[in-house]
């Protein structure tokens, strides 16, 4: 699958690099924008496909991402019950047994207070659903709610792969790829069988030889919903347009004034020359526009139809 830098290129008839308008910095900027605006726009049943899950003990209020909850659970002790929603200013209240809204194992609730979720009873085990943002770079080819990089492996059968923090539960769908030692991995597509620690899992099927010291990458697929992914790139495309159009205009700019300070007898020429150029570069801004307006319709009507298509 080509990178979305490339899907860009091809939108745009841009040619992007570290210095480019926009760069390679930019464009990650734009399509990681654009992930967060199309799954604002997103209709409810799509939203588990970016959601991730989090768990944490009750009492001890767990920071949110996002603070787009979609579910919440609480274990009393033989199974996972729902939580009911309250406000936090309910909090107390829901502790007197004599009160309609009284918090039970069996009948817990929760409540968001400066940007932590927190369930009542406490000492429970608590899990969440939450929606995510992805952030995507300009060289991804896949939207990942956990994207590694630097990602090492044993030579062994499993390899056991290691990085810190890497955020990946067992069951999580993953690929690898950008492996320069274990090549076979790359391309492949594996779930997590065992997250052995913060730093450690192991992948269903997959063992390499020889050792990845290197480090590869590895992203956690699901992340976002495959009918809306065409989006991201149509979204990055008319902000990278956007960027190369003001950059243009600069230039054009420039000229022009160049144009009228050289406008004597002796310097006709040359204020000519600065002319051409200037009115070149707006005609190339004309252009872009068109593609930037054709672009923009196709996005506005990919929004719609996902709203559409709400249930």
């Amino acid at each position: 699958m080509a990178t979305f830098e490339a899907q860009v290129e091809a939108l745009t008839g841009l040619s992007i690099d570290g210095s480019s308008a926009p760069t390679q910095t930019e464009l990650t900027q734009f399509l990681t924008d654009g992930a967060k605006e199309i799954i604002n726009y997103l209709p409810k049943h799509l939203l588990p496909l970016c959601s991730a899950e989090e768990t944490f003990t009750s009492g001890t209020p767990n920071t949110l991402n996002t603070g787009k909850i979609l579910n919440v659970f609480r274990n009393d002790g033989d199974i996972k019950q729902p939580c009911r929603q309250i406000d936090s200013s309910y909090k107390g209240r829901v502790l007197d047994s004599d009160d309609m809204d009284y918090a039970s194992v069996t009948d817990p609730v929760y409540y968001i207070e400066n940007n932590t979720i927190d369930v009542i009873p406490s000492n429970g085990t608590v899990t969440y659903s939450e929606v995510q943002y992805p952030a995507i770079a300009y060289n991804d080819s896949v939207i990942s709610s956990i994207s590694l990089s630097g990602v090492t492996a044993t030579a062994a059968d499993p390899s056991i792969f290691t990085k810190t923090n890497h955020g990946l539960s067992t069951g999580d769908v993953v690929k690898l790829s950008g492996f320069s030692e274990m090549t076979e991995l790359n391309g492949m597509v594996g779930t997590v069988n065992n997250s052995i620690s913060a730093n450690q899992f192991l992948i269903n099927g997959i063992s390499g030889d020889p050792e990845e010291t290197t480090g590869g990458n590895v992203f956690k697929l699901g992340g976002f919903p495959d009918e809306a992914e065409y989006l991201i790139p149509l979204y990055a495309s008319i902000k990278s347009l956007q960027n190369a159009i003001e950059a243009i205009r600069a230039l054009a700019n420039t000229q022009f004034d160049s144009a009228v300070s050289s406008n004597t007898a002796e310097d006709i020429e040359l204020s000519t020359s600065h002319l051409n150029a200037g009115n070149a570069y707006l005609s190339e801004i004309v252009s872009m526009e068109k593609q930037q307006n054709k672009l923009q319709a196709d996005y506005d009507r990919g929004l719609s139809l996902l709203k559409g298509g709400a249930k």
